[in-house]
């Protein structure tokens, strides 16, 4: 009988793989999640496709996974799939860290200890493409190290091979082009190999060189291949269940444009290049990423990832702190720049440099630890050593980050949907909501569980047409059909009416005009229409009617003063940002009327007569007026 022995080292990755596997499947979310999560455990079932930049590679593998694996539904095994590419991520993670610090247990504890960043665990715990994404990553780095020890054709050919297949996930690889432009161009003065793509070139012998157009050919060949899988997304949107919507007769919704330029731009992701730019809050990311670095590593990680950083320095391994130090910056840099809600999420890849450099400050220290031998130990010191820096790094980044990643009581998607679903919603009705990610567990229960197909969940930004929930809102109350907001949005009663009905909110337009009529306006920019006023007990209720005359572009807050015939201020209304955080002054539409009401604290014993309204804007937190306040009528008051 043959028996197959192997070292035990080589065991190492598939441990720390299957020990991460346990780990994420303890926290792992046990159904359908929503944001990107919830889009992406519906397009993979069905083959669809998602929002730019189509992510093919992932729907494929994603889909192909939630169908072969019958382990609960569909969007728990798509969960499941992205804990799996955690998982292996950890393991290349070793592998890399290994082929840098050339220490097992320092590598070890670097790949745990990205294993247990707040964010790449929070991402393993629930299906998301940052996984994938991470796995390229490293997959690249090893290659590229590993071509570096020992240059070939075929190896920088594999390397060219995988960059290739991760722009089909997540065009941000690109963001490491750069950094590796610079590694395989610039020689190593560390290893006594010839390092250069340049110097592997030019050292073959003039007979057996081939043209460099010809050498540029299998490696460039080898890197567009993948990119065919860009193809999935024109040829199976128009299959996609989601492809049109009906919205009105005549009128329907079309997610994705299925002619050449609409390709183009969507695989671009020209959508979002409104999102980049520089400015105040890019400022501030920076400022706060060795915040986010101690928030991931905590405060022993963040030590050892300098230390490591000076280490590569002092090594003078230029070739991959190139490599390191542009992939790194890049990163940071560019989610600075990309303003977007789940950024987070973009600087993964630095925290696996940090990881890196992590590793190779541990095996500094390990290899000097080593040298020393006390027999007093029951353990070599080394090992103590070992056990020690794992426990004071990892324990107190677990205890940290778990609250944050544990997503195995994620079932508020499913109980909210739940919820209402169970109202009586009208046939054909519009459920509306200002978040996108909110509104993705419904298409989920939609078109995989194929339930209440007829509604129509919309949200801002679901075509370019639509920017705000106001123009979301306008367009399905012009259908006529029943539209409802699926959750309380203060203040966007200035808009519309809205109405409680068995945990949703009835929505329509509304009609009333002002009692007194007004032509003030506040510097030229909102006009007064007029007011309603109404007496109470101790209370004076005004509504006033403002109508835009320009764009603003600031979120305004709003006041009504009562003033006596000397002028002297009587009483003040509740002074609020007007529209609340859904409808505020940024997003009103030229033209349009919309009631601000005010609660004014009058005693009843106040004395008969004539009292004017002054009212007006300002912004905060500086108080800034718009323009100077303006009185708007006379009230009599018996």
């Amino acid at each position: 009988m043959r028996r197959f022995a192997q070292p035990a080292h080589k065991l190492i990755p598939g441990a720390l793989a299957l020990a991460s596997f346990a780990l994420y499947l303890c926290t792992l979310a046990p159904d359908v999640v929503d944001a990107d999560g919830g889009e992406f455990q519906f397009a993979a079932w069905n083959f669809g496709f998602v929002h730019p930049t189509g992510y093919p590679l992932f729907l494929m593998l994603g889909g192909a996974f939630q169908h072969l694996v019958p382990i609960g539904n569909p969007a728990f095994r798509l969960n499941l799939f992205n804990a799996f590419i955690a998982a292996f991520v950890v393991a290349i993670v070793y592998l890399v860290a290994l082929e840098l610090a050339r220490h097992r247990v320092a590598s070890i504890i670097a790949a745990a200890a990205f294993g247990l960043t707040r964010t790449f665990w929070y991402d393993a715990s629930a299906a998301e493409t940052y996984a994938l994404n991470a796995f390229f990553i490293a997959l690249l780095l090893y290659l590229a190290w590993r071509w570096q020890t020992e240059p070939t054709a075929r190896k920088f050919a594999a390397f060219c091979f995988a960059f290739g297949l991760a722009l089909t996930h997540h065009r941000s690889t690109v963001l490491w082009l750069p950094a590796f432009v610079v590694f395989f161009l610039i020689p190593s003065f560390k290893f006594q190999v010839p390092s250069s793509l340049f110097t592997v070139y030019c050292r073959r012998p003039p007979a057996s060189r081939l043209p460099l157009p010809a050498a540029c050919l299998l490696p460039s060949v080898a890197c567009l291949l993948p990119l065919l899988l860009y193809l999935y997304i024109p040829l199976r949107a128009p299959a996609s269940p989601y492809w049109v919507l009906p919205f009105a007769p005549e009128h329907d919704l079309i997610l994705y444009d299925h002619t050449l330029t609409g390709f183009i731009n969507y695989t671009l992701g020209r959508t979002f290049q409104s999102e980049i730019g520089w400015d105040a809050v890019s400022v501030a990311r920076l400022v706060a990423f060795p915040h986010r670095l101690l928030d991931q590593f905590g405060a022993l990680g963040v030590a050892l990832g300098a230390f490591g950083f000076g280490a590569m320095l002092w090594r003078r391994e230029w070739a991959r702190l190139a490599l390191l130090l542009i992939g790194f910056l890049t990163t940071i840099l560019f989610a600075s720049l990309y303003h977007i809600g789940d950024i987070a999420h973009y600087y993964i890849p630095a925290y696996l440099v940090w990881a890196m450099w992590m590793g190779l400050a541990m095996a500094w220290v390990l290899h000097r630890v080593g040298r020393f031998t006390f027999r007093a130990l029951p353990i070599s010191l080394s090992s103590a050593s070992c056990l020690l820096l794992a426990a004071c790094l990892l324990v107190p980044q677990f205890v940290s980050n778990l609250s944050h990643a544990d997503r195995s009581h994620e079932t508020q998607p499913r109980e909210q949907w739940t919820r209402i679903l169970a109202a009586p919603i009208p046939p054909e009705a519009i459920l509306v909501s200002n978040d996108r990610d909110e509104m993705m567990p419904l298409w989920y229960i939609q078109y995989v569980e194929n339930t209440r197909r007829d509604l129509l969940g919309l949200f801002p930004l679901i075509t370019p047409e639509y920017p705000n929930i106001a123009r979301v809102t306008d367009a399905a109350l012009s259908t006529r059909r029943p539209v409802f907001f699926i959750k309380a949005m203060p203040g966007i009663e200035i808009k519309y009416r809205v109405t409680a009905f068995d945990g949703l909110w009835r929505v329509s337009q509304r009609t009333e005009t002002p009692h007194v009529a007004s032509g003030a306006t506040l510097a030229h920019r909102v006009r007064v229409l007029g007011y309603d006023a109404t007496r109470e007990a101790d209370a004076l209720r005004v509504a006033i009617y403002w109508s835009p005359l320009a764009k603003l572009d600031r979120d305004y807050t709003t006041f009504v003063h009562l003033l006596d015939a000397r002028g002297d201020k009587i009483a003040q209304g509740n002074d609020h940002q007007v529209g609340g955080a859904f409808y505020p002054t940024t997003l009103w539409e030229v033209g349009e009327s919309l009631r601000d009401e005010f609660t004014l604290p009058v005693s009843s014993n106040i004395t008969a007569g004539d009292y004017r309204l002054l009212v007006g804007m300002y912004s905060q937190p500086a108080g800034e007026m718009l323009g100077e306040p303006i009185e708007i009528g006379v009230l009599e008051i018996k």
